[in-house]
């Protein structure tokens, strides 16, 4: 009898460290894709950044050859 009774246990306590694993698991893996797409808007922000300063540059150079 006390045989079935620990298996119980030892099953109840295996169940739970899973769950617990699986949401550690999951718990990572949405930091790492919020992680992702912060630096995805972050590079985006910075390209175009980059990209209105090429013009504006390309304007003014423009302007300095016409006159």
């Amino acid at each position: 009898m006390k045989n079935k009774g620990e298996r119980g246990a030892v099953t109840l306590f295996v169940t739970v460290i899973c769950v617990f694993i699986v949401i550690m698991l999951v718990t990572f893996t949405m930091r790492i894709e919020n992680k992702k797409q912060a630096q995805n808007k972050e590079i985006k922000q910075i390209t175009e950044s980059y990209q209105a300063n090429e013009q504006e540059m390309e304007e003014i150079y423009s302007r300095i050859v016409n006159e």
